[in-house]
């Protein structure tokens, strides 16, 4: 691989992360990426760690752990502005 193709390489690289800053830096898309990104967890949890007996009332339908999840990782992926702002008003402080 010659120079001009790593450099090529990395100038993608560097465009991709730009391009994925700018989608998650958008609260639509951010709480998105995180609904789904929760809802893919969930079924994965459901599916391999679930309860199989029917006792747990929220890991034994499928339905019910990908809709937890879901909401947790909205809810996660919603505080990071948040976080961002508090980190700024600390920096101010000093």
């Amino acid at each position: 691989m010659n120079i001009f193709n790593k450099l090529y390489a990395s100038s993608l690289y560097i465009e991709s992360i730009k391009i994925w800053q700018k989608i998650t830096n958008k609260k639509r898309y951010r709480i998105a990426l995180g609904v789904s990104a929760g809802a893919i967890l969930g079924l994965l949890y459901w599916n391999f760690i679930g309860c199989t007996g029917g006792t747990c009332p929220l890991t034994s339908n499928p339905y019910n752990t990908v809709l937890l999840f879901s909401v947790m990782g909205g809810l996660f992926a919603k505080d990071k502005k948040n976080e961002e702002v508090t980190i700024e008003k600390k920096n101010e402080q000093l």
